[in-house]
């Protein structure tokens, strides 16, 4: 995270830029609820709530055809303008409903319709605004705060409608319906945000690392959530009105409407402004989505069991308090990851098709199900099983929004590791037809191919041109030998390329064939032709073999790597001794061809002389692919003992963890993990994680004690914390700076770096299915959206006492606390903790900056340090210090 433009990472419920949109929802929220509290009390004391399935059928056809005519004839238009357009409508048609439901007893019905239409409308494009005017790093952010002003809007609304109730008729709330639409037109014409600017770029990335599948799978999840969650909760509104409409008379269902509306909103607001966003900070997104279906469960069930109008009321309270409120915040966010264009189309469809499919959906169960005096209970019923689908949705939309910000995040993965499949005839004949090629990448190809399936390698093959494609055929040659490839390998002994006269002898020695051709190659001028012959004739009568091997394990490097390439044609027990003298070489050239001989016959390896082979850089590599071939318990257990042991110099030692983790085997993993939080080497540590992090990406199901690693993460978190308040502490001395002060700033913001990155590594161990080293990148860039990104994915993975902890120390860097002077009340007190701290290089700069102030205080903290440190660096840095503060 750059210091030149530091970014909350944290979210708070409150945001200024939120209270004009705010404020727009709560005028709209004002008019809704008075229009929706006349409706309810007109329909039910004129109709009786049997014609509500009817009226919800109505409003899902009306509703359908208004939404996809709008996208029709709206296409690009500025969703601004769209807002206030239908506002404008919304306040027109029931300013006339108004006057018109006096005349007719049906036109109640219109009304009833006539609300949902409008709700259908309004609400999805206020939020299209509002999506179309914030970045991702802000939405989820603001969400909450503006929720706030909808709900705080509904309460004043129902609250107005219950005073209003008791002294006006139901058919007056809806003039003052009218009049509040209208308002609310003229508060979006002025106060709605604008949108922003496209990003086109980002667009262009997320359409590459997206496939379109995946977004049209997603999209289809929301939109049959939709539909459940709608039908769930009207068959739970049904079950409310049905008993309400039992139980009290027509001139009293206005008030109670109002009053038990206001008592709804009353909570939901609390539930805004306070719960909302903890549960979406502790719990995120498919966490906060299953509050309101668990209680709707709950007292749907308490519903069918008892009977009691309570389990209803507590259903309704759970509804009313959560709908528009948590449930509303975590639907809108579960549309951020879809790009632009894709949430302008997919969002009002299924905002309308969820909201009014769903109620038709529990209208059709209600025909079926509830049209006798006695089926409010069978509603229940068909309530806690609608809900019980609801939860499985939600696990199913979570794992696909997660799904969706891992893709915006990676940039593509190539698919490195495919399974060769099986040669049928055809292909067999294929490949033996390539071997001709006069391409040599093709032949090579083909033969490996060939080879590795298990097909006979043609004696032809041995005439190819080229002399890579021919060494390879022979080196392919092992156990009887046909009479064809016998011939050919004769004739190769006088090939004008030594390396492939070597490699025919060495077939030939491995075969029982031309011993006579052996014995003659023994004086070829080549060292490669006279160490495959000496070797092939070793272990026979011929004694003159004998000798020319020790010629040639004492001659040159040359000799030396020729002998060794000779042995890896035939690597016999007989040869160990050879390779053990040959290892001792300090020619990167000969050890790698010991190298490669050990990695064919692994039994004929030192391992103890491997394990010192991996300080040397050069061949390091080939050491670790021994390491892989042996595969054996004794050597993976010398390699543990040789990281325990500390004795074992750094140079080997920092490069053990990584050669361990080849073994991929439990036994590997586990003494990582036993190492990681005792290990004193901060280099070796951060290998151990790395090491770590490979064996659970390759193998997310490996078994691993994951109490230590979840340990080491709250200890690198403490880390983290600990350097930035030594840093801020430092910074705020208010001293003119020093070269020693300047440099501890520098190590110890770089101390912090790293203590994120390790957590970072930690977290990629615990959770290997994310991607936590896009997540570092994306949280520690510059870039907002990605930030946001970053951050949805930790709310997604890791449990909120680690991710909180790991959030408030990067947001510690943008907003400074005042804990550093209470921990380190005076300068002495800080670079006392820096003296004292497991950082060689901090330690030794601090001691550089005691003598650079003259900080004679400091002098006993030195001498009470001295006899414990292990580090010469540190301990002629305390030295030198000391001296300097007795000059």
């Amino acid at each position: 995270m750059s210091s030149a433009n530091p970014v909350r990472i944290r979210s708070t419920w409150f945001d200024r830029r939120a209270v004009a949109p705010g404020f727009v929802l709560f005028a709209i929220m004002v008019a809704h609820a008075l229009l929706e509290t006349a409706r309810d009390a007109l329909f039910l004391s004129r109709l009786g709530p049997g014609r509500l399935a009817w009226a919800y059928v109505a409003i899902a056809a009306v509703a359908l055809g208004a939404v996809f005519a709008m996208r029709r004839w709206t296409g690009a238009r500025d969703p601004r303008r769209l807002l206030v357009t239908f506002l404008a409508i919304a306040g027109v048609g029931t300013g006339m409903l108004a006057f018109a439901i006096t005349q007719s007893r049906m036109t109640v019905f219109v009304l009833y319709v006539w609300t949902g239409l409008v709700a259908t409308l309004v609400i999805p494009s206020f939020w299209l605004v509002i999506d179309r005017s914030l970045r991702i790093g802000d939405a989820k952010k603001m969400f909450a705060a503006i929720g706030a002003g909808g709900t705080l809007g509904a309460l004043a609304g129902s609250t107005t409608a219950a005073a209003l109730g008791q002294m006006v008729a139901p058919e007056h709330l809806v003039t003052i319906a009218a009049a509040m639409f209208l308002i609310s037109a003229a508060a979006a014409f002025v106060l709605a945000p604008r949108e922003l600017a496209p990003a086109p770029v980002r667009e262009i990335r997320a359409k590459r690392v997206r496939p379109p599948h995946r977004t049209r799978r997603y999209t289809r999840v929301l939109l049959v959530l939709a539909l459940i969650s709608t039908g769930a909760l009207t068959l739970g509104d049904l079950m409310f009105k049905r008993m309400l409409a039992e139980r009290l008379s027509g001139d009293d269902l206005a008030s109670v409407f109002g009053a038990t509306y206001a008592g709804l909103n009353v909570i939901g607001l609390v539930i805004q402004l306070v719960v909302t966003p903890r549960l979406l900070e502790r719990f995120g997104v498919g966490g906060v989505l299953s509050v309101l279906p668990i209680i709707v469960l709950a007292t749907a069930l308490g519903f069918v069991f008892t009977g009691g109008l309570i389990a209803v009321i507590a259903l309704k309270l759970g509804d009313g308090g959560l709908r528009h409120s948590v449930h509303r915040v975590a639907s809108e966010i579960l549309f951020l990851p879809l790009s632009g264009r894709v949430r302008d189309s997919a969002k009002p469809v299924i905002d309308a098709v969820g909201q009014r499919g769903g109620q038709v959906l529990a209208a059709l169960l209600t025909f079926v199900v509830a049209s006798d005096a006695g089926g409010t209970r069978a509603l229940g019923v068909m309530t806690a099983l609608a809900v019980v689908a609801w939860l499985v949705v939600i696990v199913l939309a979570n794992a696909g929004y997660v799904q969706m910000f891992r893709d915006t995040l990676d940039a593509g993965e190539i698919q490195r590791d495919v399974r060769i499949p099986t040669l049928n005839g055809d292909a067999v004949s294929l490949l033996t037809s390539s071997l001709a090629s006069p391409d040599e990448s093709e032949a090579l190809a083909a033969l490996d191919l060939l080879a590795r399936r298990g097909g006979r390698i043609p004696a032809l093959v041995l005439y190819h041109p080229s002399s890579a494609v021919v060494r390879r055929a022979i080196a392919l040659i092992d156990g009887e030998v046909r009479v064809d490839v016998a011939r050919v390998l004769a004739q190769l002994t006088n090939h004008a390329d030594p390396l492939i006269r070597a490699a025919a002898l060495g077939a030939s020695s491995r075969t029982g064939h031309h011993r006579d051709l052996l014995v003659a190659a023994l004086d070829d001028r080549e060292p490669d032709v006279r160490a495959a012959a000496a070797v092939g004739l070793a272990g026979t009568p011929a004694a003159v073999a004998d000798g020319r091997l020790d010629e040639m394990l004492s001659g040159t490097v040359e000799q030396q790597a020729a002998l060794a390439r000779a042995i890896g044609r035939v690597p016999r027990e007989r040869f160990r001794h050879v390779l053990d003298q040959l290892a001792a070489s300090r020619s990167p050239e000969v050890l790698r061809e010991v190298l490669r001989v050990w990695a064919l016959a692994p039994a004929l390896a030192d391992v103890d002389r491997l394990i010192q082979m991996l300080a040397d850089p050069r061949v390091r590599a080939d050491a670790r692919s021994v390491f892989a071939r042996t595969g054996s318990v004794g050597s993976l257990d010398r390699l543990i003992a040789a990281l325990d042991d500390a004795r074992t110099p750094l140079g080997v030692r920092r490069h053990l963890p990584r050669t361990i983790s080849r073994f991929r085997a439990p036994a590997a993993a586990a003494a990582l993990v036993d190492r990681l939080l005792r290990e004193p080497d901060g280099a070796t540590e951060f290998k151990i994680l790395r090491a770590l992090g490979r064996m659970r990406a390759d193998r997310p199901m490996l078994a691993l004690d994951l109490k230590p690693i979840e340990a080491y993460a709250v200890r690198s978190i403490s880390d983290a914390a600990r350097y930035s308040a030594l840093a801020e502490r430092l910074t705020a001395e208010g001293l003119a700076p020093t070269p020693g002060s300047e440099l501890l700033v520098t190590l110890m913001t770089e101390k912090r770096r790293q203590a994120i990155e390790r957590v970072f590594r930690a977290f990629g161990i615990l959770y290997p299915l994310a991607d936590m080293r896009s997540v570092h990148d994306a949280i520690t860039s510059i870039d907002d959206d990605r930030r946001a990104v970053a951050q949805e994915l930790l709310e997604s993975y890791v449990p909120a006492h680690l991710r909180l902890a790991l959030l408030e120390v990067i947001d510690q860097r943008d907003r400074p606390s005042d804990q550093s002077m209470t921990i380190y009340p005076t300068y002495e007190d800080l670079l006392a903790a820096l003296l004292s701290d497991p950082s060689n290089s901090l330690r030794s700069v601090a001691a550089h900056h005691v003598a650079e102030r003259k900080l004679v205080a400091l002098r006993g903290v030195l001498l009470r340090l001295r006899p414990v440190i292990s580090s010469d660096v540190v301990l002629h840095s305390f030295d030198q210090a000391i001296e300097r503060l007795d000059a």
